[in-house]
């Protein structure tokens, strides 16, 4: 399968990765320019490489991490998006300076939601590392959480993080 990312962020490179060892082609851009990751995608080796945003917004599926203040102006600038899945991985499940789920204001997911209506937006939220659930038949996977509530997305998403060695869990 064909990955794009747009933004390149410590999630995104780890998703980068393990899409590459996985045996997807992944193309890696970042708006605000990619010529401080040459040296990083080449140490990476695999699949991934170096593109530009229309071009990582055309694959098959589109991991997106962009600053919160940049989102529109990024967004207006991408090709037709309709019926693209977007893993969109700017988001907490906690505010980490309360430890109180955040309840107040626009998410930037509902804000990549209203720029991009006609796409599959699909929140994904950083692993927690340790996290035991009961009856849990992935022990030796790292679980990665994500919300939607589209039958045929969630099980291309749940098939995507298991190529990468995740167990994804759907919080719808």
């Amino acid at each position: 399968m064909k990955i794009g990312i747009i933004g390149i962020g410590n999630i995104t490179l780890e998703l980068a990765l393990r899409s590459a060892r996985s045996g997807h082609e992944v193309l890696l851009s970042n708006p605000r320019g990619t010529s401080s990751f040459r040296d990083l995608v080449r140490q990476m080796h695999g699949n991934i490489k170096l593109a530009s945003t229309n071009q990582a917004a055309a694959a098959e599926l589109i991991i997106l991490f962009l600053n919160r203040d940049d989102l529109e102006k990024e967004l207006q600038m991408l090709p037709c998006m309709k019926g693209k899945i977007i893993l969109h991985t700017n988001n907490h499940i906690f505010n980490l300076d309360t430890f109180l789920p955040i309840s107040s204001g626009q998410s930037s997911s509902d804000m990549v939601a209203s720029l991009l209506p006609y796409s599959h937006i699909v929140r994904l939220f950083n692993p927690l590392h340790g996290l035991t659930i009961s009856e849990d038949s992935n022990k030796d996977k790292i679980k990665i959480f994500f919300a939607t509530e589209n039958q045929k997305i969630k099980n291309n998403v749940e098939i995507y993080l298991d190529s990468l060695n995740f167990a994804g869990i759907n919080l719808c």
